[in-house]
């Protein structure tokens, strides 16, 4: 329908005069309609409707509505149940608001290709490109309605899920294979949004490709997202990850300098050519925007994804701040993992001034407090000189959802590709080695 036929319906209006005839502010609010739909009286008239329903608890009369706004024309139309004309609308208030979402979308996409337009006709192609993009962003986040879920509905499937978690000792979502975080975590569950945080060099990818390597021999596929790193050398990390977990020892420092010992050349290439092949595939794919990367995953289909470098990603929204810019992709992301379903495992820098003992806390990410706020999960790492030298490496979780905390150090040894936990910390510092032998054994098995 074209945007002049909206006009012709005078979509803001008859909502409005549809919300005053049945006064039923539930159907605004579950469908998300506000003043982002409105303009000019129309849009003073909204706010003075859901300002006085949150004063009064209900929506005003026409009496009302006309005593403020009396030039304002509240649509009027023959009730045949009633027998007489009556302010309001014979279309149902729903047939609205799907109606003004439709016609902001429609408005948004219009007005931005014009623009794109014009760009393209300075020959001016990527910046065109962004002003779409920036469009189709706005239009996922704000102008698509949510989907809703009836709790009491499915209640077979509850059971289900219910059993699912006594089975696994109350994880729910895919196991990292770390015995500590997946106890903490309860795994990584779908539509879940889980960053791992620490200072440059300490080894936030790393840490994903070890899960992602560990998810891979499960049976899981894994889309892993990188931005400045080549995938040449991503795959290389995948390689002598999944090399120590299959074959055995290996050190990450003669591979990449080309002096593997002859016998271990030799094996890596009868890992190459008899057992990587029938490992589930890595997808290294260039992340770009969040909108891009959508399309990425819908063709790949994976299990898991990761984002290596989550504030080197493009905002498709196109904010020039560096703070808002990864606000918007952070929150993007959020949105991706729950209209996909499925986790989303990525990466960001912790201040330089963050405590080399103690490690990240919250306050310590950079470019912006919005990526606390939007993930579901919070992971930092630290290392200290002591634990460079003792090959350790520290991880605590800042943040879960349901609010469960927790740190412990593992094993960090490139010289033999070693990843493991070794013992858990509690909250005054003591070490744990009773509870972290059976994390062992268990990871071992």
């Amino acid at each position: 329908m074209s945007d002049k036929n909206l006009d012709k319906l005078n979509v803001e209006r008859g909502l409005i005069s549809k919300l005053i005839e049945t006064r039923d502010i539930e159907t605004i609010t579950t469908l998300d309609i506000d003043t982002r739909f409105f303009t000019g009286e129309h849009r003073r008239v909204f706010s003075y409707i859901t300002k006085f329903v949150l004063e009064n608890g209900e929506v005003p009369t026409p009496r009302v509505v006309k005593k403020n706004f009396p030039n304002y024309i509240i649509e009027r139309y023959y009730n045949d149940d009633r027998g007489e004309k009556i302010y309001g609308t014979a279309e149902p208030l729903d047939y609205w608001c799907s109606e003004i979402r439709r016609k902001l979308k429609h408005n948004t996409l219009a007005e931005m290709i014009e623009k794109a337009g014009e760009t393209l006709g300075e020959f001016d192609t990527e910046e065109a490109y962004k002003q779409i993009k920036k469009a189709i962003s706005y239009v996922d986040s704000e102008v698509e309605i949510t989907k809703s879920v009836d709790i009491t509905d499915s209640t077979d499937k509850r059971k289900e899920v219910y059993e699912k978690k006594k089975l696994n000792h109350g994880i729910v979502g895919l196991e990292t294979g770390i015995i500590p975080l997946d106890r903490i975590l309860r795994g990584l569950p779908d539509e879940t949004l889980t960053m791992i945080i620490a200072t440059t060099g300490v080894g936030k990818t790393f840490m994903q490709v070890l899960i992602g390597a560990y998810l891979a021999l499960e049976g899981y596929k894994v889309q892993h997202f990188i931005t400045e790193m080549s995938d040449g050398l991503m795959r290389d990390r995948y390689e002598m990850m999944l090399y120590s977990m299959t074959v055995g020892h290996i050190s990450y420092k003669q591979f990449k300098e080309g002096k593997l010992p002859f016998k271990q050349e030799k094996s890596y290439y009868e890992f190459l050519d008899e057992i990587l092949p029938d490992i589930t595939p890595v997808i290294l794919t260039p992340a770009k925007g969040v909108l891009a990367m959508r399309a990425d995953i819908e063709k790949e289909k994976p299990d898991l994804v990761m984002i290596d470098g989550v504030y080197l990603m493009q905002d498709d929204q196109g904010a020039k701040d560096d703070w808002l810019r990864v606000a918007h992709i952070t929150r993007d992301l959020k949105t991706a993992s729950k209209d996909l379903h499925l986790p989303f495992l990525g990466n960001t820098q912790a201040s330089q001034a963050t405590s080399k003992k103690t490690g990240p806390g919250l306050d310590s990410i950079m470019y912006t407090q919005a990526i606390g706020q939007d993930c579901d999960n919070i992971i930092a790492l630290w290392r200290d000189e002591v634990m460079y030298n003792e090959k350790e490496m520290g991880v605590k979780v800042l943040k879960q959802r349901e609010g469960e905390q927790g740190q412990f150090i593992m094993t960090w040894d490139f010289d033999t590709m070693t990843f493991k936990p070794i013992y858990s910390v509690d909250q005054d510092g003591n070490s744990n080695p009773e509870e972290d032998e059976d994390a062992e054994d268990a990871l071992l098995d």
